[in-house]
């Protein structure tokens, strides 16, 4: 674990972290302190982890789980879980990926992150790099056994930005794409997740 010394103690922040594999979440909480871990909420994808079975189950008690739509067509907003845990002081670990990536490259950000930051302008967005759990647990994998591996956790300085005009759609893109660079920063040179 590196840059700790970033992720504040108190008050309500997000992490935001590359996204490669399932194990990413378990990994990013288990870099915590255990008084932290008890007041960080992890926003998972709700068509696939919140479907009333046991993934639902365990998700929600390992890992505090609020569900966020993937989709557009979901009704209501779709980072209201979100909101709420942030005004209640909560810590937040968000995919601004939205999705594991299949490459292992970087994708892009989606805009929610930017809305986050536009809504919320004195919550610190942590970048993180989580490195090596690829390898623990690959996407796609035909039996989700872990495999051993050394996985890094890497939290960066949070992101300094300007103020947006409020609702601005252009401004939460450009948000999401100096978060992305950040995130970036953090990845060891020549590496790959």
């Amino acid at each position: 674990v590196e840059g700790f010394e970033h992720v504040p103690l108190e008050g309500p922040f997000v992490l935001a972290p590359n996204h490669s594999s399932h194990v990413d979440t378990a990994v990013i909480f288990a870099a915590l302190p255990r008084e932290l871990r008890r007041r960080v909420l992890a926003a998972a994808a709700k068509d696939y982890f919140f479907d009333n079975g046991p993934r639902q189950f365990f998700t929600r008690l390992l890992f505090n789980t609020i569900p966020v739509p993937r989709d557009r067509v979901a009704s209501g907003d779709p980072l209201r879980h979100v909101v709420r845990a942030l005004r209640e002081g909560y810590g937040v670990l968000l995919f601004p990926e939205g999705t594991r990536s299949q490459s292992g490259e970087l994708g892009p950000f989606r805009s929610g992150i930017g809305r986050l930051a536009d809504e919320f302008p004195d919550v610190p967005i942590i970048p993180v790099w989580v490195e090596g759990s690829a390898r623990v647990l690959p996407k796609k994998t035909a039996l989700p056994i872990p495999r051993p591996a050394r996985v890094t956790v890497r939290f960066g300085a949070p992101l300094e930005r300007a103020p947006a005009a409020r609702g601005d759609k252009t401004s939460w893109r450009a948000v999401a794409s100096r978060l992305r660079e950040a995130v970036m920063q953090l990845r060891p040179r020549g590496g790959r997740r």
